[in-house]
């Protein structure tokens, strides 16, 4: 039975070795007991030694290339440390670890989907969050068109943004690919197209809100929220219950996959201020006027508005005519 297990890490993958003699050889050389194949890693470059008493291990260092490092410590020339496990070693540039063979692991990961998540798991799922993204996006273009045109129109108007959707899928997949070691497709897929369909609906959403309060503040963070939280908080999600990350590193590859879309939404929060702080500000929630548009505050009616506006017109017509007397008083 093993003693000891030396865990090498290259390339994010794991190897294991097993050691249950004593002393081993580690090097690339193909007389050693462990062989390592990694140009930066010496013919014959540590031993692995057991204490004569049975107390511990010990770590030498062989290579007088590129050395041999002890929990961040490296060895001098051919240095002998003692050791007690786990113990992290550096060959040359490569990572490893010396484990004991009772070392707890980590608790299993089940695959069975359980809570929310099942439902990005789903195949129907995915593909109903795929068409509905793809939907909006037909609507989307659809309203914003003033003149009707032909379906190829509205077709050819979304497909980069179909093509984007799909794109993601695959960054998403990849990332569970390189992690895991397998394509997960199905979750992916839905990831992405929430990354679309959830903005767009907080969107709606924060423009009702406006209309509703006649006012843009709170609005604006409803659609903020989605732009600069909800997004990387969906794709962390994806690394914790798919690629079974932990949750700060997994927050910290969300936010570093979506970086470009955060830059590019920032770039839409400062250009949104710029036009507020214009002359002829217009308020979001008056530029548009769609059937569930409410207002707490009812709008005032055209006889009252005339009736204010011409209030205003008069009061400002008198003070420009005694500021003009004013003047004239004092150039004579």
């Amino acid at each position: 039975m093993a003693k000891v297990i030396l865990e090498t890490i290259q390339r994010g993958i794991h190897n294991y070795h097993k050691i249950d003699s004593f002393p081993v050889t580690v090097g690339r050389a193909f007389d050693n007991d462990i062989i390592l194949q990694d140009v930066t890693i010496s013919p014959h470059h540590l031993v692995v030694l057991e204490k004569e008493d049975g107390s511990g291990y010990q770590i030498q260092n062989l290579s007088t290339e590129n050395g041999t490092s002890v929990n961040k410590r490296k060895l001098d020339g051919k240095e002998t440390v003692d050791v007690s496990l786990p113990v992290n070693l550096k060959i040359s540039d490569l990572k490893a670890r010396l484990l004991s063979t009772d070392m707890p692991v980590e608790e299993t990961h089940i695959r069975d989907c359980s809570g929310l998540f099942c439902f990005f798991s789903s195949p129907i799922w995915a593909a109903i969050l795929l068409f509905s993204t793809i939907g909006l996006f037909f609507l989307e273009r659809y309203f914003v068109t003033p003149v009707a045109k032909e379906p190829l129109y509205y077709l050819s108007s979304v497909l980069p943004s179909i093509w984007t959707v799909l794109g993601i899928t695959v960054i998403i997949a990849g990332v569970s690919r390189l992690s895991t070691h397998r394509w997960e497709i199905v979750p992916a897929i839905s990831i992405a197209s929430l990354m679309f369909l959830v903005p767009q609906l907080f969107e709606y959403l924060g423009h009702f809100v406006s209309y509703l309060f006649t006012s843009d503040t709170l609005g604006s963070w409803i659609s903020n929220a989605s732009k600069f939280l909800i997004i990387p908080l969906l794709l962390a999600a994806f690394m914790v219950k798919t690629i079974h990350t932990k949750w700060l590193p997994a927050i910290g590859v969300a936010i570093m996959v979506y970086s470009p879309f955060l830059a590019w939404q920032l770039l839409g929060v400062i250009d949104e201020l710029n036009l507020k702080s214009g002359f002829s500000e217009v308020p979001a929630y008056s530029q548009t006027l769609l059937p569930g548009d409410t207002r707490l505050n009812a709008s005032i009616s055209l006889d009252k508005f005339a009736k204010e506006a011409d209030k205003i017109t008069s009061q400002q017509v008198k003070e420009m005519l005694v500021e003009a007397k004013e003047k004239e008083k004092s150039g004579s």
